[in-house]
């Protein structure tokens, strides 16, 4: 979690940290499982009918097929991101 929290008030990136509760970890988690944007931005898309899909909710799936396979690979180290994952974080 202090690597999305360092990523997220890197320079390039710090600009879109709009409050300190963005950096919570609990959030960051939660938004990541989810699959959202971190700073709650639209997705860039090019037209409306793109966007307007990326809007529609997804439902939740315990599947692994749309995952990086090191996330995979590494399923122990990073738990708190995949589906039945430990949802309690020492912030």
């Amino acid at each position: 979690m202090q690597e999305f929290v360092f990523k997220m008030t890197a320079y390039s990136h710090a600009d879109r940290v709009k409050c300190n509760d963005f950096l919570k970890y609990s959030r960051i988690q939660k938004i990541i499982r989810r699959g959202d944007d971190l700073f709650d931005m639209l997705p860039e898309e090019y037209s409306f009918k793109e966007l307007i899909k990326k809007m529609r909710p997804i439902p939740a799936s315990a599947s692994v097929v749309h995952l990086p396979s090191s996330l995979v690979e590494n399923a122990e180290k990073f738990k708190f991101l995949l589906p039945g994952g430990c949802n309690h974080l020492a912030e």
